[in-house]
């Protein structure tokens, strides 16, 4: 059974369910202006922050730095402003997949449009296009591990697997909106006659925050099973095995998924929980033992990123 993390204050950004908005504006203006957002756009570089996959569901729009609402995309929001005001995008996510943990994306810089025309009963229209916070020597955001499958090695790995994890390619893989990253992706087929899957980060992390950092798995997927996602840790000389999540199919049970999906697991908490670990795994699995005919599982742009106190 998978244990229920219910210390939520210990999550390492706040969690907010959609409210309309955050702060009324004070004023006479009677007829607001419009601002119009369909879709906010990841713009990153590959090689340092992989491929520039997302899956933002909302926009956090604030004027002046005063938050005026979080809006599910796409969106056409009122604004009781006019003439011109610097705004600012956050792209929003839901967390672990789950509607009532909505938040602002903390590993994303906001877009900000400086000096935003806003005329009352006038459509002002944004194609906001966002990207990683900055890494550096003197910076917070810390992309940890990545695997996308295009380079020389795998570096997550079968442990105590009836099936292996194989490069695909083609129809197969991944492949960005734009056409121009991943080549192939991961994939896991598991037999009928065989029991499970499990495939594991080769790397034990040593040195993962456990201070309540904010630090986040971002995967793409998609499954004709239900698959489990948890970590390995090792503390008091004893290796615990710790799922925290499952994740439901994507496609039909027994045939091969077409849909991709995205999801963003808050890890955390998790890291919280078991502070003074000498080391952390991550791994993805089949839930659980079946025999429903042969089961696809497809992984791609796996990235553990989290930012510094």
């Amino acid at each position: 059974m998978i244990r229920r993390f219910t210390l939520f204050t210990l999550f390492s950004f706040t969690l907010l369910s959609l409210l309309p908005s955050c702060q009324k504006f004070e004023g006479d203006q009677t007829v607001p202006s419009y601002i119009r957002i369909d879709s906010i756009r990841l713009s990153c570089d590959y090689y340092t922050y992989g491929a520039n996959t997302s899956r933002f569901v909302d926009a956090w729009v604030y004027v002046d730095d005063d938050c005026i609402g979080c809006y599910e995309l796409p969106a056409t929001l009122p604004v009781l402003k006019e003439g011109v005001h610097r705004l600012e995008i956050r792209p929003g996510i839901k967390v672990n997949g789950i509607a009532n943990t909505r938040t602002d994306y903390p590993f994303v810089a906001p877009a900000t449009y400086s000096s935003a025309n806003l005329v009352p009963d006038s459509v002002l229209r944004l194609a906001p296009v966002v990207n990683y916070w900055p890494q550096g020597p003197d910076e917070n955001m810390h992309v940890r591990w990545m695997e996308d499958f295009d380079g020389g090695s795998i570096t997550i790995q079968p442990h105590n697997s009836d099936a292996n994890i194989v490069r695909v390619t083609g129809s197969q893989a991944w492949h960005d909106p734009e056409g121009i990253y991943s080549t192939y992706s991961g994939k896991v087929v598991l037999a009928s006659d065989t029991a499970q899957f499990r495939i594991v980060t080769s790397e034990q992390f040593a040195d993962l925050p456990t201070k309540g950092s904010a630090c986040m798995l971002e995967m793409d997927y998609k499954c004709s099973d239900s698959i489990s996602v948890g970590m390995y840790y090792k503390k008091n000389n004893v290796v615990h095995d710790y799922p925290f999540i499952r994740l439901k199919p994507t496609g039909a049970l027994g045939e091969e998924p077409g849909q991709w999906n995205k999801i963003y697991i808050n890890v955390g908490p998790y890291l919280v929980e078991n502070e003074g670990a000498d080391y952390f795994q991550l791994y993805i699995s089949s839930w659980d033992y079946r025999n429903d005919g042969t089961q696809y599982f497809y992984f791609d742009n796996l990235k553990l990123i989290y930012r510094d106190r």
